[in-house]
């Protein structure tokens, strides 16, 4: 069910240009580029600013701009690799917390479980985003946090 809130999260089917089934198929859309307009539809979901997105995929605005330009607008497989784990994360969120705002406030703030981290900021590494995919679980099934 994971999948299907990830798809959701990058927009759907038609932002994603197909649909998508399974982690294979995701696999195959992250390494054929994942369209720009998906990095968009989750910007506006989150509430982020340009330059907020342009941090979360390890790149500038300017570069997030010009791939935006570019016909078709498409990430590169490692641009894309990081918006698929800020979608993995923010659908885990959402799951865990019911609520999209709630699961928003939560990824920007400080947990106490993550050493006083906000989580967005520990979604650049994927060793980072195991940490905040860690406290969500433990979150999800009542585990002291």
């Amino acid at each position: 069910m994971l999948e299907a809130n990830i798809v959701t999260v990058l927009g759907g089917p038609r932002a994603l240009g197909r649909a998508v089934h399974n982690q294979l198929d995701l696999a195959d859309l992250i390494a054929g580029g994942i369209p720009n307009c998906a990095a968009l539809s989750l910007r506006r979901r989150l509430h982020f600013t340009e330059q907020e997105l342009a941090n979360s995929l390890g790149v500038s605005a300017k570069t997030l701009r010009r791939a935006a330009a570019r016909r078709p607008a498409r990430l590169t497989p490692a641009q894309g690799d990081r918006l698929y784990r800020l979608a993995r994360i923010v659908a885990m969120a959402e799951e865990v917390f019911e609520d999209m705002e709630r699961a928003y406030r939560w990824l920007r703030e400080p947990q106490r479980g993550l050493g006083e981290r906000v989580p967005l900021s520990l979604l650049i590494t994927e060793a980072g985003a195991r940490e905040v995919e860690d406290l969500l679980g433990r979150i999800e099934y009542g585990i002291f946090s």
